[in-house]
């Protein structure tokens, strides 16, 4: 026989259950609202594809290449390259730390190229507008200049 006292337990387990859950929801959907607001940033925080690499000469030319650089908000970023035979792999996992507000240093947890693992990079960086970003990184003696631009929710650009 259920008592009034076992009832009441039991509506508020059930309450105790439905807020819980409401409140795993709500959590879930401000978190997923914070990632779908990183593509609208007007900072360098974003996706990015490379549309401007350094030539032989030095000179920075459009390209529509398959190099993606994802920089998140918490101090993370990551390539990812689309090759021509089409297959794709991560060209490096790093940290980064904005120096100044036209340079940043990425420290390589993991590199394509093991020997750059654990390395720190200084790169210059400079944004045209907020979709367009300048960089520039040292390799040795001289600079290379890269264009990067900000990819849109659906634009096939």
């Amino acid at each position: 026989m259920i008592t009034k006292e076992s009832s009441i337990r039991i509506l508020k387990y059930q309450t105790m259950k439905k807020t819980l859950l409401l409140l795993s929801l709500l959590i879930f959907s401000i978190a997923l609202s914070a990632q779908i607001q990183v593509p609208a940033s007007k900072s360098m925080v974003g996706v990015w594809r490379q549309t401007g690499a350094m030539t032989n000469l030095g000179e920075l030319v459009k390209v529509r290449s398959g190099n993606y650089k994802i920089i998140n908000p918490d101090g993370t970023s990551y390539t990812i390259i689309t090759w021509g035979n089409g297959s794709t792999t991560i060209g490096f996992y790093a940290t980064y730390k904005i120096t100044s507000d036209s340079t940043y240093t990425e420290h390589y947890l993991k590199h394509a190229n093991p020997a750059m693992d654990g390395k720190d990079v200084a790169i210059r960086f400079r944004l045209i507008d907020e979709n367009t970003m300048r960089m520039d990184w040292n390799l040795g003696d001289r600079w290379i200049n890269e264009s990067w631009t900000r990819l849109q929710v659906g634009n096939q650009n």
